[in-house]
């Protein structure tokens, strides 16, 4: 594979507004996966927006008490402490998109149609899911109509909550085996997202990576610190 091309899924945070511009997050996850992977053309990275399937979809407070029901809120005893400049955009951008898409099924398919639609117009050879977007692509490859449709695609999932006790009345638990040519997993121990946990599965094409780094960040959750991770370039990156 000399010029793989590469979908990249972000999570949770708003990151469609955040992703372009010199600075912007895009870049620099761009710029990683050219360099590990010896891509030239840009046009083999891609990124999957879907912020605005949120837009018209609000949590409520049963929404919220479902959710709560299943789980339990030991995220909040051990959150650092971050500023939060505007709670009504932190709680649509941050909580609000978890329990949006855990609890409401309808924006569920909209959002593994438009993941669909995504592979079938880009072709991927590998899938770069972050956070919230690693439960997407587990519960979408896990579909009955997706059995024996992408034997050839890598998956890579970083900062993903899957290994959670927390999800596993949320999603198929213990963790499924995909129909997809291999899974990586990059896991961060410090990774404070619900995403400090090994997803625990032994089938024979998942494999987990440790990748721990403390950013002295609010929460060890970067995307790009995962993927320019030392053991993620040497044990999955130059597989490829």
């Amino acid at each position: 594979m000399s010029k793989p091309k590469v979908l990249c899924i972000h999570g949770i945070g708003g990151k469609d507004k955040s992703m372009d511009g010199p600075g912007g997050w895009a870049n620099k996850w761009r710029s990683g996966l050219k360099l590990h992977l010896n891509i030239v053309d840009d046009h083999n990275i891609v990124f999957m927006k879907f912020d605005s399937f949120f837009v018209k979809t609000n949590a409520g407070i049963v929404d919220y008490a479902k959710f709560v029901v299943k789980t339990f809120l030991d995220f909040i005893r051990h959150r650092k402490t971050e500023k939060v400049l505007n709670l009504s955009d932190w709680m649509d951008d941050y909580p609000d998109m978890v329990v949006e898409y855990l609890q409401q099924p309808r924006l569920k398919r909209e959002l593994w149609n438009e993941l669909q639609k995504q592979i079938d117009v880009h072709k991927p050879d590998i899938i770069y899911a972050h956070s919230l977007g690693s439960i997407m692509c587990y519960e979408y490859f896990l579909l009955r109509e997706n059995k024996d449709k992408y034997k050839n695609l890598t998956l890579v999932t970083a900062g993903s909550q899957l290994g959670s006790k927390l999800m596993s009345a949320h999603t198929t638990f213990p963790i499924a085996q995909l129909p997809i040519r291999k899974w990586y997993n990059l896991n961060n121990d410090n990774d404070l997202v619900f995403a400090s946990r090994d997803i625990l599965a032994q089938h024979p094409n998942f494999k987990q990576v440790e990748t721990s780094f403390d950013d002295d960040g609010p929460a060890n959750h970067d995307g790009f610190k995962y993927l320019n991770h030392p053991r993620a370039v040497s044990e999955v990156w130059e597989t490829f």
